[in-house]
């Protein structure tokens, strides 16, 4: 999602309970040109960012790419975006989007350890620190990427207020008299100012039900109603269709937002015939084991997915993922023929039997099926 906050509204606070991938990611999304400066136990990082792309990261001894992954897999820590100093050293060319979906791909790898137990090496949420310059909507989309219940309260010189942040959705705003979605669009209006994020409760009034991604669509059309910037045609297309929305976005938009959809955007995506979408919409860390399924035992999917998911260890532990794997014409062979020996007699027995299946799947269920 693009982001526009009001001219010259920019924020600075504190955050806790949050993920490095999120904060890049973030910065990417709307642009940011700064350093995150990461203290972890032991060692420091950085990494540089230039108009919402990784130009450089240094972690010890490690630089570029692979100092990247590295900083991405520490456990916790403290960090602090600082300004960008003219020149800056180039040691990253790939898309921001690249990165972070290898990222994720090898945190999955390192993700459990070889008795199918959580490993330290997951991407962490217990990182802290200090953000500067972040706009209110960007500050959001951060604070709702996890699953952590918290308030945020903004203070400006035009107004004070709170957002209340419940399992990843806005649940709850308050400004002056206002509550609800009029609060919440009240305080996108604010001035240049401070945050500050506290530990929330699932407790208490729900005022605003819809997805957080939904919300900040509304909350973009409001603040371009409030800057006079809103024309005819950007009245007209409120009426679009969500399918509507995201096919006029360009591929590189199209990935970013797979990456933090909700589920009815991810269903969209995954239609698409580009392998870099559906790849993404696959390392969104929100989507399900059901939908993972469902994906398994699509034909319309690209191979590459099929392979990532095969290749995910919490994922090919569960038996209807295993199975639509074994069942997809689309599964590389090889990949097919070593999850046939794990399912049961019945399955096995349509394998068999299935002429849309390669032979050579086919007839490894076959060996297998009772007589």
């Amino acid at each position: 999602m693009d982001h526009v906050q009001v001219a010259g509204s920019r924020f600075s606070g504190t955050i806790e309970y949050i993920r490095l991938i999120d904060l890049v990611q973030v910065s990417c999304l709307a642009k940011m040109s700064h350093i995150i400066k990461v203290d972890s136990p032991g060692q420091t990082g950085c990494v540089y960012l230039d108009s919402g792309n990784v130009v450089h990261v240094e972690s010890g001894d490690k630089i570029g790419e692979e100092g990247f992954f590295e900083l991405l897999q520490w456990e916790s820590g403290r960090f602090e975006t600082l300004p960008l100093p003219e020149e800056v050293t180039v040691s990253i060319n790939r898309p921001w989007e690249y990165l972070l979906i290898q990222a994720i791909n090898l945190s999955k790898e390192k993700g459990t350890g070889e008795e199918g137990a959580p490993s330290a090496q997951s991407l962490s949420h217990s990182f802290w620190g200090k953000i500067n310059e972040i706009g209110l909507t960007d500050l959001v989309q951060l604070a709702c990427l996890d699953s952590v219940d918290r308030v945020i309260e903004i203070s400006s010189e035009t107004l004070t207020g709170t957002i209340h942040i419940r399992g990843g959705q806005v649940g709850h705003a308050q400004t002056g008299g206002l509550m609800g979605r009029e609060a919440f669009f009240k305080i996108l209006t604010a001035d240049s100012g401070s945050f500050v994020t506290l530990p929330g409760s699932i407790e208490g009034d729900v005022t605003i039900s819809v997805p957080w991604e939904h919300l900040l669509i509304e909350a973009m059309r409001f603040l371009d109603e409030a800057s006079g910037v809103i024309d005819k045609e950007q009245v007209e297309n409120r009426a679009e269709t969500l399918l509507q929305k995201i096919q006029k976005k360009k591929m590189a938009e199209k990935i970013r937002l797979a990456m933090t959809a909700d589920k009815e955007t991810r269903t969209i995506l995954m239609r698409d015939s580009n392998r870099m979408i559906q790849v993404a919409v696959i390392s969104n860390p929100k989507i399900t084991d059901s939908e993972v399924a469902a994906i398994a035992h699509s034909r319309q999917v690209d191979d590459e997915v099929l392979r990532r998911i095969a290749a995910d260890k919490e994922w090919i532990r569960l038996y209807p993922i295993r199975l639509a794997l074994a069942s997809n014409p689309k599964t590389p062979v090889a990949i097919a023929r070593k999850l046939v020996p794990t399912l049961n007699r019945q399955d096995l027995k349509n394998i068999s039997s299935n002429k849309s299946i390669s032979t050579v799947v086919a007839n490894e269920a076959r060996k297998l099926s009772p007589k």
